[in-house]
């Protein structure tokens, strides 16, 4: 007769294949969570910059400049978990789980290009109205 296909797994099971892969998972959490802080100096002086453009020569109000201003960090920090979502989907598609090598850092400057990008857009979409 064969197993009980409904029994609760041993205590001497092997490990599962996501027991497995928990240092890697941790290694891409701790890694990017490292990078977010670099992320966020670096957008924090062009961030500061629109906002004071905003406030001061365009007369917007300052409440809206500073709401606006945590508004636009929260969704710039919400875009950035698209970097470790990308890492965790490359390394499991094409690298088999190893590591991406120089691709965390193509990635994440790849990322700060686009944010910036974004100021860039903020500011000349004021300068047109």
């Amino acid at each position: 007769m064969s197993e009980n296909p409904y029994a609760p797994p041993s205590a001497g099971a092997m490990p599962t294949q996501a027991e497995d892969q928990r240092p890697a998972l941790r290694e891409i959490v701790v890694a990017w969570e490292k990078l977010r802080i670099w992320y966020n100096a670096i957008l924090l002086v062009p961030g500061l910059a629109v906002v004071a453009m905003w406030t001061g020569q365009y007369g917007m109000p300052l409440l809206f400049g500073l709401v606006s201003a945590v508004v636009i960090a929260i969704g710039a920090n919400i875009c950035f978990l698209l970097g470790p979502a990308a890492e965790l989907y490359l390394r499991a598609i094409f690298r088999q789980g190893r590591p991406l090598g120089r691709g965390r850092a193509l990635l994440f400057w790849a990322g700060v290009v686009v944010s910036l990008g974004v100021f860039v857009v903020a500011t000349f979409e004021v300068w047109l109205l």
